[in-house]
C-alpha cells in the first residue's frame, strides 16, 4: 500500500474510465502514460472490462513500464477474485462492507474501499485500510473530508464522482483534506481524442504541482 498511497499523493489525480473496445482503452492509456500518469483505474462497467484488463495487463510492463494499474466498481467476492488473478494492482469498489475486506485482507488484495458515511470509513479504519475512496464525493461536498478527517488520524482520502478536471476545483478538494481526486468523465470525454488527453492531463499535472 505504501508505494501506491505515495504514488496517488505524488500525482494528485486517478483518471479512470472504461471503454468497450481494447484498443481505444490502449490508446487511452497510452495518452495519460505520455502525460506523466502511473496510477490509472480501469472500470468494471462492461461485458469486454475483464477481457480487456487481462491485455492492457499483459501488455503493460513492457509497453508502460512503472505503470499501476488497477480495477474500479468491483461489487462482490467473485470480480475480486477475477481481477486478483489477473494481477490487477489494486481492487477499488464503489461500496464496503465488512465481508468485502475480510476478504481482501485473506487474499493479500490492495483493496481502496468507496465510502460515503463516518460508519463506512470505520470500517476501513478498524481493519487497518490507509486509503479510502469518498462516492459519490459531489453529494458531500467540498468539506466533507475535513469534518471527519479528526475522527480517523492517520486515513487517507480520495473523493471520486462528479468531480470536474480542473485545477482550481481539484485544488480545494485536495485543501479541503484529500491526498488526490478520482477523475472520470470531466477528464476523458467519449470522443477522446489521443493528443489532446495528453495535452490535457500534462497541463492539469503541472498546474497542480505548481502551489
Amino acid at each position: 500500500m505504501s508505494e501506491i498511497l505515495q504514488r496517488i499523493k505524488e500525482q494528485k489525480i486517478v483518471p479512470l474510465f472504461y471503454n468497450e473496445s481494447f484498443e481505444v482503452s490502449k490508446n487511452i492509456i497510452n495518452a495519460l502514460y505520455k502525460s506523466g500518469i502511473r496510477v490509472i483505474e480501469y472500470t468494471n462497467r462492461g461485458h469486454q472490462a475483464l477481457e480487456n484488463f487481462t491485455k492492457l495487463k499483459e501488455i503493460s510492463h513492457t509497453e508502460f513500464p512503472g505503470l499501476l494499474l488497477g480495477i474500479g466498481t468491483v461489487k462482490n467476492r467473485q470480480e475480486m477474485d477475477d481481477y486478483a488473478a489477473v494481477k490487477a494492482d489494486f481492487i477499488i469498489t464503489p461500496v464496503i462492507s465488512e465481508a468485502l475486506v475480510k476478504h481482501a485482507l485473506e487474499k493479500n488484495i490492495l483493496l481502496i474501499p468507496g465510502c460515503f458515511t463516518p460508519s463506512d470509513v470505520n470500517i476501513a479504519y478498524q481493519n487497518g485500510l490507509k486509503l479510502v475512496k469518498i462516492f459519490p464525493a459531489d453529494a458531500l461536498g467540498r468539506n466533507y473530508i475535513k469534518s471527519i478527517q479528526p475522527v480517523f488520524p492517520g486515513m487517507n482520502f480520495m473523493p471520486t464522482g462528479g468531480i470536474n478536471a480542473a485545477p482550481e476545483d481539484i485544488k480545494e478538494w485536495l485543501n479541503g483534506g484529500a491526498i488526490a481526486a478520482g477523475l472520470g468523465s470531466s477528464l476523458i470525454g467519449k470522443d477522446v481524442n489521443e493528443e489532446e488527453l495528453t495535452l490535457k492531463t500534462k497541463n492539469l499535472l503541472q498546474q497542480l504541482n505548481h502551489n
